[in-house]
């Protein structure tokens, strides 16, 4: 298994780190640990990618969902979420718990691990074989996960004030690539199904 550094590149590319910086920033806001928030995400998501690089073309097949249906599911969760990073709420005590792990689930997938990622994983093993591409994709989340805690760790240094534009600011992108994500996946399912 050689690390294909091409293939790291376009799977970090994908994988677009980038995109999950406003969930971080919103957790932040809410007094969340974002470390342990990055981390787990970045786990969560490889274990995802992973089970999809070796088992995704069956699974896929056996329970009939598309890739275009994907997107336009997580194009709907990245929308509420990008709503409320714009209009943030506080989070109660007794909610923590389960507001850590929902935003671990969501950086996982669809951020992370999404349509995207999952379709290119899918195609890549159909044509090379899992096995050789187990090691670009390690190398590839490794990264990810580099770049996750860099940035976990730099936001405390950030004024608060700041943060709080730029949590907004990233809100509106969050919406944005959200709208893009269902507008590319209701698009993709009608073309398929052009007699509904």
């Amino acid at each position: 298994m050689d690390i294909n550094s091409a293939l790291v590149i376009q799977l970090f590319a994908l994988l677009n780190p980038l995109s999950s910086f406003p969930v971080l920033m919103s957790a932040y806001k809410k007094k969340l640990d974002v470390k342990q928030i990055a981390v787990k995400a970045s786990l969560t998501a490889y274990a995802i990618a992973m089970f999809v690089l070796f088992f995704g073309p069956q699974f896929f097949d056996l329970y009939g969902v598309s890739i275009d249906a994907f997107r336009l599911a997580g194009g709907v969760i990245l929308f509420l979420l990008g709503i409320e990073t714009v209009r943030p709420k506080k989070v109660q005590n007794g909610d923590e718990l389960g507001e850590v792990d929902s935003l671990i689930a969501i950086i996982a997938t669809p951020l992370l691990t999404g349509p995207a990622v999952i379709s290119f994983l899918t195609i890549k093993a159909i044509e090379v074989g899992a096995g050789s591409l187990a090691a670009s994709v390690t190398a590839a989340f490794l990264v990810v996960g580099i770049t996750f805690y860099a940035f976990a760790a730099m936001l405390p240094k950030i004024n608060e004030k700041v943060v709080e534009i730029l949590s907004k600011i990233m809100g509106l992108f969050l919406t944005a690539i959200a709208i893009e994500m269902m507008a590319k996946g209701a698009m993709g399912l009608l073309l398929s199904n052009p007699a509904a």
